[in-house]
Parts: C-alpha cells; sequence; structure tokens
C-alpha cells in the first residue's frame, strides 16, 4: 500500500470533472477549477449526485477562504459576494492563499490523514467492503443506470475515486457497515444502521446554477449563514479518528456540513490504482432542525415529530421521483409561517435582488437532485435531477413566486380533468377505469411540460401576473381541449352509444356516454382554470 503522502494531491492533481462551453469534458486540479471557472460550464461528474458532492466541497473551500474571525455582519456579507461578482472571477491570492494553507490535508493517499479518510482504518478480520459499496452508480445487486460494470469494478483511477469518495461522505445508504477496529459502536465485527443515509442523501437538494462555474458557484455560496468564526470545513479539524468525534456531535454551519464526514473510509491502493475499500459508519447526523446550518434544501414542519414535546421540529423537503420540478414548486419556493421554509440558498438569492448586486431579470437555472433510498435507506433505488429556466425574481419575489405556484396548481387541476374523461370515456365503453385513469395523469402532464416550462421562463413581472395567469389557463384549455378530443375519438363506438353506470356511493345508475363524458370535461377544465363557461346562444323564436 502506498504511504507517501505525495501521492496524489487533489490541489494539484487533475480529479474534478468539468464541462467547457464547448462540450468538452475535462478532468482538473482544484486550483484549476477555481482559476478557470469562469470558463467553466459546469460540473460533469458520473452522476449528477457527485456533481452536488463536488459542488459543496468547492463551496466548502470558499466558505473557508472568505472566514472571518468575527460575526460578518449581513452588509458585510452582501458587499464581500458584490466584489467578487463584479470581478467576473475568483481572486487566486484569497483562494490558492488559503488553499496552500491546507495542501497537507489534501493528499489522498497521506500516510496519517488521508483526505476525508482514516488512514489506519481497518476490521478485525482483516476484509474490506469492496469498491460496489462506494460506487452509486452500481447498486449493490441491482445493476441500473450504470455506467461501470463487469471487469471495471475491480479498480479505480485515484481521480475517480477521489470523486466517489466525496460522494459516499453525502449520499452512501444507511445500513450495516463494515465495523472498525477503534470504534466502541461496533458488535460481532458490524457497524449497524444509524437509520439515516449520508448527510445529503436526507435533503432535497436545491442548486441555483449560473451561466458558468463561477456564477454558480457564487449563486450557491451561503455568505449570509457561514459567518460563525467555528464553521470550518473537515480539512481545518483533527485527523478523524476510527469511531465518533467526541467533540464535535453537532455542526457549527455550512462549511461543517458541506464536509460532514458521515462515514469512515479508506482507499485501499495497488501499482496506482484504488483497488478496494472500506466504508465504515462515520458521525451520525439526524435532519432534524438544520435549516440554520443546511442552505440547499427546502424545509417542512413534522407534525409527528413535533407532537412528541420538544418543540418545532422542521425536516428537509424531499424530491418525488415521480413529479416533474415545477409540480412541487410550491413547497420550494413559498415559505408558509408555521409550515415550510424555502431554501436558504433562495433566501440569499432574494437579498441579492434587494441589495441590487443583481438584477430581478437575472436568468438562473434551478435544479433539484436526489436519491431515493429502499426500505430503511439501505439502498439507493432512484434518483432526481430536474431544472427550470426562470428569472431571480420569479423564485424569490413573493406575488410572482406565488404566480407560478398557482400556474402550476391550475395545470394539475386541468390534469385530474382530463383523467376523469379518460375514466369516464372508459366506463362508457365498458370497461375498467382505473387504468386509463392513472395513464393519463402521465400524458397530461408531458403535454404541460414544455409549455409551462416556456411560460415560466420569462415571467419577471408584477405588474402583468394577472394577465399571465390568464395566458397560461388559456394554454391549458387549448392543449388538454385536443388531447381531450383524441382521448373521445379513441374510445370509439361503444362510448358514443353509453351505458348505465353506478353513481359513487349510491346504488343508482346513471348512463355514461361520451358526449356526457365531454361536457362534464369541459365544465371541470373551465373551473381549474378559472375560466367563465361560454354562455348558450339562445334561439330566437320566429
Amino acid at each position: 500500500m502506498t504511504t507517501d503522502g505525495g501521492a496524489f494531491n487533489l490541489l494539484d492533481e487533475p480529479w474534478v470533472r468539468v464541462r467547457t462551453h464547448t462540450g468538452e469534458v475535462l478532468d482538473l486540479s482544484l486550483r484549476q477549477v477555481f482559476e478557470r471557472a469562469h470558463h467553466l460550464n459546469g460540473l460533469a461528474g458520473e452522476v449528477p449526485t457527485q456533481d452536488v458532492a463536488v459542488l459543496r466541497v468547492l463551496e466548502a473551500v470558499l466558505l473557508g477562504a472568505t472566514r472571518s474571525d468575527h460575526l460578518r455582519s449581513d452588509d458585510e456579507s452582501i458587499d464581500l459576494w458584490d466584489a467578487w461578482w463584479r470581478s467576473g472571477k475568483f481572486p487566486t491570492d484569497v483562494v490558492w492563499g488559503y488553499l496552500e494553507r491546507h495542501h497537507e490535508r489534501f493528499y489522498l493517499l497521506h500516510q496519517s490523514e488521508p483526505f476525508m479518510q482514516v488512514a489506519d482504518l481497518h476490521t478485525a478480520s482483516g476484509n474490506a467492503s469492496g469498491l460496489i459499496k462506494l460506487i452509486a452508480d452500481v447498486p449493490d445487486g441491482h445493476q441500473y443506470f450504470t455506467t461501470r460494470a463487469g471487469r471495471e469494478i475491480e479498480s479505480l483511477s485515484l481521480a475517480e475515486a477521489a470523486r466517489w469518495l466525496v460522494h459516499c461522505h453525502a449520499f452512501d445508504p444507511a445500513g450495516i457497515k463494515t465495523g472498525a477496529v477503534g470504534d466502541d459502536r461496533v458488535k460481532g465485527g458490524k457497524g449497524y444502521s444509524m437509520g439515516y443515509p449520508a448527510w445529503v442523501g436526507n435533503l432535497g437538494v436545491i442548486v441555483v446554477n449560473g451561466a458558468n462555474l463561477f456564477e454558480t458557484l457564487l449563486l450557491n455560496l451561503p455568505l449570509s449563514l457561514g459567518t460563525n468564526p467555528d464553521d470550518r470545513p473537515v480539512w481545518e479539524r483533527p485527523a478523524l479518528p476510527s469511531g465518533v468525534c467526541a467533540d464535535h456531535l453537532a455542526p457549527t454551519g455550512p462549511a461543517d456540513l458541506f464536509t460532514w464526514p458521515s462515514r469512515r473510509v479508506r482507499l485501499l491502493e495497488r501499482n496506482g490504482l484504488i483497488v478496494d475499500v472500506q466504508i465504515s459508519n462515520g458521525d451520525r447526523l439526524g435532519p432534524q432542525n438544520q435549516s440554520g446550518n443546511e442552505p440547499m434544501s427546502s424545509w417542512r414542519k413534522s407534525q409527528n415529530q413535533s407532537k412528541r414535546g420538544e418543540g418545532d421540529v422542521y425536516m428537509p423537503v424531499l424530491h418525488v421521483p415521480e413529479k416533474r420540478i415545477w409540480q412541487g414548486l410550491g413547497s420550494l419556493l413559498i415559505t408558509a409561517r408555521g409550515v415550510t421554509h424555502r431554501a436558504p440558498v433562495l433566501d440569499w438569492l432574494a437579498t441579492l435582488i434587494e441589495s441590487g448586486c443583481l438584477p430581478a431579470g437575472f436568468r438562473v437555472r434551478l435544479r433539484t437532485v436526489g436519491l431515493e433510498y429502499g426500505a430503511q435507506a439501505s439502498s439507493i433505488a432512484g434518483a432526481v435531477d430536474d431544472g427550470l429556466d426562470a428569472r431571480a425574481a420569479a423564485l424569490t419575489e413573493p406575488i410572482l413566486a406565488q404566480c407560478a405556484v398557482d400556474a402550476a396548481a391550475r395545470a394539475g387541476s386541468a390534469v385530474v380533468a382530463l383523467a376523469n374523461l379518460a375514466s369516464n370515456l372508459e366506463q362508457a365503453a365498458g370497461g375498467d377505469s382505473e387504468r386509463p385513469r392513472s395513464r393519463t395523469f402521465e400524458f397530461g402532464y408531458s403535454l404541460l411540460d414544455g409549455p409551462y416550462r416556456r411560460w415560466l421562463s420569462d415571467l419577471v413581472d408584477v405588474a402583468t401576473i394577472a394577465e399571465r395567469l390568464d395566458d397560461w389557463s388559456q394554454q391549458v384549455r387549448r392543449i388538454l381541449l385536443d388531447a381531450g378530443q383524441s382521448l373521445i375519438t379513441a374510445a370509439g363506438p361503444a362510448a358514443v352509444v353509453g351505458r348505465p353506470v353506478s353513481r359513487m356511493g349510491s346504488d343508482e345508475k346513471q348512463r355514461i356516454d361520451s358526449g356526457l363524458a365531454e361536457i362534464w370535461f369541459r365544465a371541470a377544465l373551465n373551473k381549474a382554470l378559472g375560466i367563465a363557461p361560454v354562455p348558450q346562444r339562445q334561439e330566437v323564436a320566429s
């Protein structure tokens, strides 16, 4: 095994995967990333969650480089941010100076303090965990959404291993881990589940993307939260032990959370490749009430946990894989007192607009990323990665944000009307009403997905929200009326004739045919969209 600390330093060796504006994918060192950030489109890791994990490490570097020895005021934070933003690139003397002070802690295979690892981590049996436990795009026993398989899993390059190491601390599933010698939680050689995945796996991650990596890093830099002089990333803290850090049981701020050591890890190297890994339990951290430290998630009050007498408990809002980002905008954008808190990263974006650092019409991309876990959060079941292009004000200004949420809600109610039409047509034709209804939900949302994204992308003027909402309602009505007509045609002659159908909750029967189903659909669609029905023309007696 390599013991020379000079084997691979993350400040100097290329390992961060990025994409240029021309589409080229490169591996860069940390120094190069900060030096070229304004020329880079963004991160380009193997999976979206890896980009999130690496982004948080980059943010922790910036928080460390900008940390003050006193509690910084809001005005000081805004002035600092604005000076960097106006320069258009990172000041290398500040960032590189910080990195150089901690150069020793960024060696991937350091003999005593390897980056985010424990140098002497080992098991009583001498066995390790296997690389398959490290690579999230090869779920153990279920090789789906995979980019690796077969012989490739036998080893990793040092650069690739570094990326997956960072990802492991962020998203590793819960469940039984390899028991580390020196961890008094181990029983029978096993490290039993701590009940939660690694920290970021508890979140529905929200990232605000700019036009390049420099903008993205600054837009997500939580200077308003990172004012605690004691908030330090993992490389500024003592080397990790095999067991619990007894003097560091709770995070002190975002830099701490961005690099929270959820696991104890040791990469095992042979001939310049990583051939195995040990992953053991690290510092346990539950998701309750961390909104003061964690900027990249919205928060919702947990009624069940709040009833236990320990005060209000807020939990991260998780993304739903089956829903598009705009279907759940309310929980992302709206702060409802006593119910939800929008993500602090959006509060910071609002502060930048209010202070004049950013124009209201500044274009950003709101991105949602996360993992879905299986039973007891012990395996990866799926992933979420979606985004919306919008003006910054549409995500932060309360009236505009509510308009965006209302438009999404109208679309949702209109899709329900379309699904009910499909159900009624199926009953009229003599079939099962539930199967077409469930299929039609996805059909309806897919029809409205592109139009909603285009409609939102130019929402910026508070004075025009009534007009914009009306325009959206008319768009939805046209699209779904066409879709409804297609469903009616496809239902065929049997639906035209119709048949008696039992009314819900009653023994009475009513004849339903495609004509009646269409009348109900049009009425429901108008109601969902707030459109007054067109009055019927009266016949004039001659």
